[in-house]
Parts: C-alpha cells; structure tokens; sequence
C-alpha cells in the first residue's frame, strides 16, 4: 500500500456513510418504538395505581370457638373467588382484610370489590368458621381523620423465596391486635392487608430463583449479568449443606399453592397533643409483626403517598407469599377471647320442618297424657 492514510481514510469515511443512512432510516423507528414502549409502562402504572371503584363491605363477628385450620380453607376459597384473567393493562380484582381498632374495640372486615361478589365472600367465611355472623354493608373509606396522623407499610427484608414463619405454638395474630388497641379517645389505628392471586410471570420468576438457588447460581441481578458475560466455565458449586437448606425451605415456599401478591398497611391517627404518642404506636405496629420472623422478615416502611393509598385501597406492586403465609397473616383470631374484639351472638335456629306442617302433632295424636306436655 503506497498510501495507508488514504485507504484507512476512505474505509472511515465509508463506514460513517453507511452509518448516517441506517440512523436516518432507524432513528425515527427506533424513536417510535421508545415512545410506544413509555407509553405501555406508564399506562400500566396509572392503571395500576387507579383508584377501585366502590364495593361493599363484609363486617364479621366471630364465634366463640374458631377453627385454626379454618384460614387455609377459607383462603384457598377466596382464591378461586378472586381469580381472573388479567387485561392488558389493570390486573386482576383484590380483597382487602382490615383489623381497626379505636377506643369502642377491634373490628373485621373484608373489602370486596365491585366485580367481586360479596355474597360469595360471605359463604366462603361462614363455611370456613361455621358460627360467624357476617353483614354485608356499603363501603366506606378507613378514612384517618385525625389532626395527626401516621402511616406506613410492611415489607420483606429479603427475597420473595425466603418464606415467614407460620408454624407458630399460637395464634400469631392476638400480637398483632393487641397493638392494635387505641387507648385514647377519638384515636383508632388500621391494618390493612390486600391480597390478589399472583400471576403466572411472578409464579415463573419465583421458580427460576428457586432452580438457581439449588443449582448453585448466583439469584441477584448484577452477579447473573457478571455470569452471563464471564468466557471461562465458571467453577463447580462446592456441596453447602446452608444452601441446601435454603433451597428446601424455597421449595417448600413455591409448592405452597396457591401464591397470592399480598401488600400490608398500617395508619394511625388522633388528636395533634398525641403526636409523640402515635408515632410510638406506629412503631409498635410495626413491631408487632416481628412474630413472623424466620427466614425471612417484615420492616416497616414510610413511602411517599402510604397514607393515600391505604385510604383509597390502591394495590401497587406486592410481594409474593404462599397460601399458608397468607393464612398466618390475615385470618380469624382463635383461641382464649381477645379483649375488645366484637363477637357474634347467639344464631336463631330454623324449628325442625315437621313442626311447621303439623306432622309432629299428629305423630303424638292417641298417645295419651304422655304426648306433649
């Protein structure tokens, strides 16, 4: 070559040619693209975080004697009531379960959506806890209306495959409410736990971390992207007898079915004097749910905009957690009588159908003196 400069020049400005004509072809399709692409996310988010449209509300009394395996059955139920075929953008329907408590008690609820019906709620508790009574009324917002007021929700501290404890000696929940109980009067507190079925690209997610975890890959983003990149073979997994153990628990946790997508909320509110003192019963509701630790654990949170959402009812994004999680988390109480709680009273009872047509009478008709009495 008699003139490298000259060639290398012309292979340059050859290429920067090539280059300028596929951008201008490219450019507007890929900007095209882009914008539809922020257009999809950004619907999905405000579909996502769209106020629900009114629905009713399921007060519950409880019996005197409630079964504790009675929540599994009730949950998986509820399941199957909820359950829908997710749109192209808002998800599917979800159920709130409320404990509020005030000077007058601790109350139960069940919100029930507009697309869900309450009727169906209200078989699927009585049928899970024969005894309860259950009315079902317009809904109306756990609207904290106090001059003070605090928020803030629950979170797990590790991943979605590290699962909580559930196995506990007693009900879990008797915690929970007895911080729940306001002393003062005109101040009440809230906890708010919304549940929806999880959806099948959660489920698949959740499998694959679970399959990386017993094979010994690594579960978080940027390790995976180092590992993906790395040329050489990566070395075999040495045998970790804590890594086993974290694999089985995981299993366990994604054979638990059905999953469902659970977000929890807690509000308090009272008078401005009373300040000092609702933060430090936040802060008791938040620790109330240290029952569940195991594995995995709840901290408590302070996002922007808790507050509005718990009062409107708004899901977001949750986190993944599997039936009997969701069973120890929000359930009927059982066991000794809380202090407080509303209780169902005595249920009138149907007279066997004989009485009502007079065939009883006339079974005892000639039996002389020893007939009715």
């Amino acid at each position: 070559m008699l003139h490298p400069g000259q060639e290398t020049s012309h292979v340059v400005h050859h290429v920067l040619r090539v280059l300028a004509d596929v951008a201008h072809t490219a450019l507007p399709v890929v900007i095209s693209l882009a914008v539809v692409v922020a257009t999809w996310k950004l619907a999905q988010v405000v579909a996502r975080h769209r106020s629900p449209r009114t629905g009713r509300l399921v007060e519950v009394r409880l019996p005197a004697d409630v079964d504790p395996k009675g929540s599994l059955a009730l949950w998986r139920t509820l399941h199957s009531v909820l359950w829908a075929r997710r749109g192209w953008l808002a998800p599917g329907p979800h159920l709130a379960f409320e404990m509020e408590g005030s000077y007058a008690g601790i109350s139960l609820r069940f919100w029930v959506p507009t697309q869900v019906s309450p009727v169906a709620v209200v078989r699927a508790v009585e049928s899970a806890c024969p005894g309860s009574q259950c009315e079902i009324r317009p809904a109306t917002s756990p609207v904290l209306s106090g001059k003070a007021r605090v928020g803030g929700e629950m979170r797990l501290a590790r991943p979605a495959w590290r699962s909580i404890c559930t196995d506990h000696a007693g009900d879990p929940l008797r915690t929970v409410l007895g911080a729940l109980a306001m002393g003062g009067d005109g101040e009440h507190a809230v906890i708010q736990v919304l549940v929806r079925p999880a959806g099948s690209r959660q489920l698949r997610s959740l499998a694959g971390a679970v399959r990386r975890l017993h094979s010994g890959k690594p579960t978080a983003l940027v390790p995976r992207v180092v590992a993906a990149w790395r040329t050489t073979p990566a070395a075999a997994a040495r045998p970790d007898p804590f890594r086993a153990a974290e694999a089985r628990h995981a299993v366990d946790k994604v054979s638990d079915l059905p999953v469902f997508e659970v977000s929890i909320r807690f509000g308090a509110c009272g008078d401005v004097d009373g300040r000092r003192r609702l933060r430090s019963h936040a802060r008791q509701l938040g620790a109330a749910f240290g029952v569940y630790a195991r594995d995995n654990h709840f901290v408590p949170r302070r996002p922007f905009g808790c507050r509005w959402r718990l009062e409107r009812r708004l899901f977001g994004r949750g986190q993944l957690l599997g039936l009997s999680e969701v069973a120890a988390l929000a359930h009927l109480p059982y066991g000794e009588a809380i202090p407080g709680l509303v209780y169902a009273s005595a249920a009138p009872v149907a007279p066997p159908p004989g009485v009502l047509t007079g065939r009883e009478s006339d079974r005892f008709d000639g039996e002389g003196d020893d007939g009715w009495l």
